[in-house]
C-alpha cells in the first residue's frame, strides 16, 4: 500500500498517539469541576495552551479549540460579520469550501462579497486587493497555502495592505501551511487564523481558531462560558494536549521535511513534466507537498480508481467536496479550462515517502497517460 494523499489527512504519530492516550486516561476529568481532579485537567489545559502560543510567537492571542479547521473557519467568519449588518468582505476564488461556501452564504444575505481572481499560479493579484480594500471593508479571508495546487499567498503583503484600514480584520486559513512551510510573516500581525491537527500527524477531531484577544467575536453558539464562549462546552484536553505534541514535534522539523519533500517533487516531475498527456497545474513556487496534474483525456475519478486496483491511494482534489463531481474550481479559476478541471488528480506528498515510492508512482502515472 502506498498512500499519496497527505494533503487530505495524515495519519497520527506514534509519540502524538501515546500522549492522547496518556492524557485521556489519567487526565478525563471535566476541567470546569471545582474538585482537584478537574483543576489539573484544567492546569494541563492550560499549559498546553500557553505552549502553542509560545510555540507560534503569540501573545495577545486567544485559542479556541473546534472540532476541525471546517468549524474554525465558520466561527472566524460568522464570528467578525455577524457583528454588522452589512459591509464588504474580500476572499478569494480559490478558497477552500470552509470558507469560500461561508461567502457565498453571506452574499446571499446582502453582503456584499469580493471574490479575488488568480493568476496561472494560482496566486492573487495584490494591485486587485488594494483596488477593492476600502474604509466599509469588514473583513479579508485569504488562505496561505492552497488545498488543491498548493499556491503560496503573499501573506506579508496582504497584512501590511490590511493593516492601512484599522477596521478591518484579516482571517488565513493556515491549515495546509502550518509545520510544513516557515512563514515569511509573523502570526501575531494576522486577526484570525486556523489550524488543524490531523494536517499535521495529530489527531482528528481538533482543529483551533486563534484571534487577536482585542477582538470580540460574535457568538453562534449558546452554552458554558467555555472558550470565551465561543465555543461553549466540555473540553477534550487530550485532544488539546495532543496538538500541542505534534505542533512541539513538527514545527521545529518544518525546514528539513520542507527540503526532503522539495527533492521528492522534483524527482517526480524530471520524471513527467516532459511527457505528452500529462499537464502540471502546480507550478513550481508552490508548496512542494501538493502536486496537482492533469490528463486531459481521462477523467480524475477515473484515475484515482486504476491506481486504487493496484493500492495507490490518491485524490481528484479536496476531500471536502470530492463527492461533488463538479470540475475543480481552483483549476478552472487558474486555467479557464473545463476540462483540465475535471481530469485533475492530487498528490499529497510527505516526509514519509521514499525516492522508490515517488518513481513507483511516476511510472503508473505515466503509463495511464500513454493509454
Amino acid at each position: 500500500m502506498r498512500y499519496f494523499d497527505y494533503t487530505a489527512t495524515t495519519p497520527i504519530d506514534k509519540e502524538v498517539l501515546e500522549t492522547y492516550i496518556k492524557v485521556q486516561n489519567s487526565y478525563f476529568a471535566n476541567t470546569s469541576s471545582l474538585h482537584s481532579l478537574g483543576q489539573k485537567s484544567n492546569a494541563l489545559f492550560e499549559q498546553a495552551s500557553a505552549e502553542i502560543k509560545d510555540l507560534l510567537g503569540l501573545k495577545q492571542h486567544n485559542i479556541v479549540y473546534t472540532s476541525n479547521a471546517t468549524e474554525a473557519n465558520n466561527l472566524a467568519i460568522y464570528g467578525i460579520v455577524e457583528k454588522h449588518i452589512r459591509g464588504k468582505l474580500i476572499t478569494t476564488k480559490i478558497e477552500h469550501p470552509s470558507v469560500f461556501e461561508v461567502f457565498k452564504n453571506l452574499e446571499r444575505k446582502g453582503y456584499d462579497v469580493v471574490y479575488l481572481d488568480v493568476d496561472e499560479k494560482g496566486i492573487i493579484d495584490i494591485k486587485q486587493l488594494q483596488r477593492e480594500i476600502d474604509k466599509n471593508t469588514i473583513l479579508v479571508s485569504i488562505m496561505w497555502v492552497n488545498n488543491i495546487v498548493g499556491s503560496i499567498q503573499p501573506i506579508k503583503e496582504i497584512i501590511k495592505i490590511v493593516s492601512g484600514y484599522p477596521k478591518t480584520k484579516l482571517h488565513v486559513d493556515a491549515v495546509q501551511g502550518i509545520g510544513k512551510i516557515n512563514p515569511d510573516f509573523n502570526f501575531k500581525d494576522i486577526d484570525l487564523f486556523t489550524i488543524s491537527a490531523h494536517k499535521i500527524y495529530g489527531p482528528k477531531g481538533i482543529g483551533a481558531l486563534i484571534y487577536n484577544q482585542n477582538i470580540d467575536l460574535y457568538k453562534r453558539l449558546y452554552g458554558s462560558s467555555a472558550q470565551y464562549g465561543v465555543k461553549p462546552g466540555t473540553i477534550d484536553v487530550a485532544l488539546v494536549v495532543s496538538l500541542c505534541k505534534a505542533l512541539k514535534k513538527y514545527l521545529p522539523l518544518t525546514e528539513e521535511h520542507y527540503q526532503y519533500v522539495l527533492s521528492l517533487n522534483r524527482r517526480f516531475r524530471s520524471k513527467l513534466e516532459n511527457q505528452e498527456g500529462i499537464i502540471f497545474n502546480s507550478c513550481l513556487k508552490a508548496s512542494p507537498y501538493i502536486i496537482n496534474l492533469s490528463l486531459p483525456h481521462i477523467n480524475g475519478e477515473t484515475i484515482v480508481h486504476i491506481l486504487e486496483e493496484k493500492e495507490i491511494y490518491l485524490s481528484t482534489g479536496s476531500a471536502c467536496s470530492s463527492k461533488l463531481k463538479k470540475p475543480e474550481k481552483t483549476i478552472y479559476n487558474m486555467t479557464k479550462s473545463e476540462l483540465l478541471a475535471t481530469t485533475t488528480i492530487r498528490i499529497g506528498l510527505s516526509h514519509l515517502l521514499s525516492q522508490t515510492d515517488i518513481d513507483d508512482l511516476a511510472q503508473e502515472i505515466g503509463e495511464i497517460a500513454n493509454v
